[in-house]
């Protein structure tokens, strides 16, 4: 790491500790070193002085230094130092210290210039700024603009976006080819907003060019996620099932986990390859091996049910449980994560592998209410517990 660089992660670490964890005197010291490099034009220091003067500890924390190195940086194109000047003036100056129409005019020039600087690097080719400016209008949309104008002009910029993804995916570019598949499929990284005004009658041909793209990543880097997604384009119609099987088994030879699930559903459900539930709880006890949640919940769903084989609630247990006390499942594993803790407490209100216990299940359904499950909110309701709920 380049001494610059090094003096660089100082200040930032200083920045998320200042509240007193922080070392002043190394904070101090990395600013003073990089303080000179600013004055000659470097826009990455002197945002960096931007950050550490609006964010500073005690007597370093000055808003008008802040403002000066934020504007020297967005002079230089630096669209984080324009955003960082939009935020400062419109949430850090109290009112008494400035007037609340020239307050607003601030923000409104550096939130303008902010977006002149994504403009100008949208219109060179960088994705990430079309992006960006997508976002933009959607979730900050300058206050001359009516939102639903803004939604617009996000789409526009989506527009540019998935263009100059395509553009460097027909030079080869594989990290493009997966990005923009994954946008046209399955709306990665798109606002609801913008989704809702892409017309209906582009989604088939969107399906095709992803299913495209996904194969030219999967043979191309012999990628496994790439093979997995091309899978669940093709199972989406009965007569490619056997080609997402196939896709979903290249997958899984590579070590995909969410691939032996998919390979387990294909045999649980018969689609493209005879229905076969041994085979199906094989696959999902790999896919749970490898801590696939899905295929946890589905092999534990087979103990419980007893499908091909008797019934195993202490081994639905021991499923139910190793989801209900991960701590890494909030946000993209929730509905899962309350679903495993709705059946412990099903397992305990029927006495189903263990004796039954209402003060239990109670305990778990309401764990399970706190992740969304519905069906937890509605056994609640059982006249059971009602000396619970007082």
């Amino acid at each position: 790491m380049s001494n610059l660089a090094e003096q660089y992660k100082i200040i930032q670490q200083f920045i998320r500790q200042y509240a007193g964890d922080g070392d002043l005197v190394q904070a101090r010291a990395a600013v003073a070193a990089i303080t000179p490099i600013a004055e000659k034009g470097n826009a990455k220091a002197q945002y960096m002085l931007g950050k550490y003067y609006s964010c500073g500890y005690g007597e370093d924390c000055n808003s008008q230094k802040a403002i000066y190195w934020f504007e020297k940086a967005a002079d230089k194109g630096n669209e984080k130092a324009a955003e960082a000047l939009t935020n400062l003036y419109r949430y850090d100056f109290p009112d008494d210290e400035i007037e609340a129409q020239e307050k607003k005019a601030f923000v409104l020039k550096w939130h303008k210039r902010w977006i002149a600087i994504l403009e100008n690097k949208a219109t060179k080719g960088i994705a990430g700024a079309a992006q960006a400016l997508m976002n933009l209008y959607v979730n900050d949309c300058p206050d001359d603009i009516d939102p639903k104008e803004g939604v617009e002009i996000a789409h526009k910029w989506y527009d540019r976006w998935i263009e100059t993804l395509k553009a460097k995916a027909d030079k080869g570019d594989m990290s493009a080819k997966k990005r923009l598949a994954d946008i046209l499929y399955y709306g990665t990284g798109v606002p609801d907003e913008v989704l809702e005004l892409i017309e209906d009658d582009d989604i088939d041909t969107s399906e095709d060019d992803a299913a495209t793209l996904y194969s030219e990543v999967a043979v191309g880097d012999n990628d496994a996620e790439g093979w997995c997604n091309l899978g669940q384009i093709y199972s989406q119609s009965e007569s490619d099932w056997q080609k997402s099987l196939d896709c979903y088994v290249k997958a899984a030879e590579l070590g995909y986990k969410e691939a032996y699930r998919c390979v387990g559903s294909a045999y649980f459900e018969g689609r493209g390859v005879d229905r076969d539930l041994a085979k199906a709880r094989e696959w999902y006890r790999k896919g749970a091996d490898a801590g696939d949640v899905l295929a946890q919940l589905m092999l534990a769903d087979c103990y419980k049910r007893g499908l091909d084989g008797e019934k195993d609630y202490a081994a639905a247990m021991e499923l139910y449980r190793q989801i209900a006390t991960r701590r890494d499942l909030k946000g993209k594993y929730t509905h899962e994560l309350g679903t495993a803790q709705y059946e412990i407490g099903n397992m305990h209100m029927k006495g189903l592998g263990v004796e039954a216990d209402l003060r239990q299940a109670y305990d778990w359904f309401n764990l399970a209410v706190g992740n969304g499950s519905l069906a937890a909110e509605n056994a609640l309701k059982n006249k059971k517990f009602r000396d619970f709920r007082r």
